[in-house]
């Protein structure tokens, strides 16, 4: 029932971003999570490299349990790339998920998944982006395979200074507006991403990772305005 009043509402809203969050438990019933989860503290996926046919290429960092990357290596649908580098028991690594679920909804027409997302100790959170009739379908989708413990809908926004909040998450914005704040765009600053990491309390390689996807999107709403 709740899920039904959900989707009714999001259809007459015209909702463009859906944030979904499942609770740890609720995922034990879906192997390749519960084999996750016995893997990982935490999975948080900052950014996309490839999307295709054979999978979804990920820049990701992960806190294995016990600082043990073979038990992830052992889950089928998580094949490790590249082991980039390692900081406290972290390691940003290169993978490429071919899990049928997350593949089916980026199959999806018009539909985009942001980063940063992934699983921690509450469970796992996804960000959503898209039209009103591939979102519905996305919903409907979710509610046979795997339901969703809470959600959060968001209107479209209509100012122009707005629009940077339909491509950035909230966190990305709290990200750059701190690299900005602390000089790290200015010259002579000599602000290194390790200093916005401390002020932030995250690891050195997380936060390059926001700041390299940040750009990312920035620059691809720059050129895609320009022509």
């Amino acid at each position: 029932m709740t899920c039904n009043l959900i989707t009714n509402a999001f259809l007459l809203h015209s909702v463009r971003r859906v944030r979904l969050r499942w609770n740890r438990s609720d995922l034990e019933d879906i192997s390749e999570f519960k084999q996750l989860m016995d893997a990982v503290d935490k999975y948080e996926i900052l950014a996309h490299l490839k999307l295709g046919e054979e999978g979804i290429e990920h820049l990701a960092e992960i806190t294995p349990k016990n600082g043990d990357m073979g038990a992830i290596k052992q889950i089928p649908t998580f094949e490790i790339r590249e082991i980039h580098e390692e900081d406290g028991g972290t390691f940003l690594t290169s993978v490429n998920l071919t899990h049928t679920l997350p593949m089916m909804m980026l199959d999806l027409e018009k539909i985009q998944l942001h980063p940063p997302y992934g699983l921690d100790s509450d469970g796992l959170e996804l960000n959503f982006t898209g039209k009103t009739d591939s979102m519905k379908r996305l919903l409907d989708l979710l509610k046979l395979m795997m339901p969703w413990d809470s959600i959060s809908v968001q209107s479209v926004r209509k100012n122009h200074g707005d629009v940077w909040r339909d491509i950035l998450t909230d966190r990305q914005v709290e990200v750059l507006r701190t690299a900005f704040l602390m000089g790290y765009y200015s010259e002579g600053k000599n602000v290194k991403i390790k200093d916005i990491a401390e002020n932030m309390g995250m690891a050195r390689s997380t936060m390059g990772g926001h700041l390299k996807l940040i750009e990312h999107v920035i620059m691809s709403k720059v050129v895609d305005d320009i022509g």
